[in-house]
């Protein structure tokens, strides 16, 4: 018998989600899981490490430099990536550590939104508001990478609104997306209608958002792409 192949993650937790969608659907250390759960199947074993690096909770860098870990999944976050706060200041350190022997060639990096943010800022390229405003649709940001850190490429665009939607290091040990696989249509309508409500979104904004919302697919949850991050957490995704 095929034995199951397996991954053991570790989960850089950015945030804590809205409210009520925490109330709802849990928080970060749910939904990644489920999601990856759903990707993977009974064809993929996937177990879970969290760590909030709000508190500076990081794996240990023996553990990541023996191979504990295969591979590091950076959540989305309110805050932004170019910012100077101290939490930020030692993601981006972190992250450019694991650009470095012997991490580079231990352990793979994904990062979803925010975490798309800083992998770009810790390899070197930029990461700012966004002058076009708002993007939804499984995503929910005002911030954006302009700039691709050397070394990089770019694997998918919403230009001319985000030109760098997602990006993978040429040495294939980090692949990053904009979007929030993760998130289903339920969730992308309470942060649209909470930002509504707020007024960090306009009325007539947030209603063509939920209008765009009403006419996405039949899953938000994007289980295809989640696919795609497993196959590159395996080392076969060229």
């Amino acid at each position: 018998m095929t034995e199951t192949p397996s991954l053991h993650l570790a989960l850089l937790v950015c945030d804590t989600p809205h409210p009520r969608v925490h109330e709802k659907y849990g928080d970060y250390k749910i939904m990644f899981p489920h999601v990856f759960s759903l990707a993977g199947g009974d064809e993929q074993k996937l177990t879970w490490e969290p760590f909030d690096v709000r508190e500076m909770s990081y794996p240990s860098l023996d553990d990541l430099s023996n191979g504990k870990y295969d591979g590091i999944v950076m959540t989305g976050s309110a805050a932004s990536a170019y910012e100077d706060e101290p939490w930020i200041l030692k993601l981006v350190e972190f992250v450019g550590l694991m650009r470095t022997e012997p991490y580079l060639s231990k352990v793979r990096m994904v990062g979803i939104c925010f975490g798309h943010q800083i992998m770009a800022r810790a390899c070197g390229g930029v990461c700012e508001r966004n002058e076009k405003g708002w993007e939804n649709i499984s995503q929910v940001h005002r911030d954006h990478v302009s700039k691709l850190p050397s070394g990089f490429k770019t694997l998918a665009t919403t230009a001319p609104h985000t030109p760098i939607h997602s990006m993978l290091s040429d040495d294939k040990q980090c692949i990053s997306i904009q979007g929030h696989p993760e998130f289903n249509r339920d969730t992308v309508r309470i942060l649209i209608e909470a930002r509504i409500e707020s007024g960090v979104l306009t009325k007539e904004v947030g209603e063509k958002f939920l209008e765009n919302l009403s006419n996405a697919g039949s899953e938000v949850e994007d289980i295809w792409l989640t696919k795609q991050f497993i196959q590159f957490l395996q080392g076969k995704l060229v």
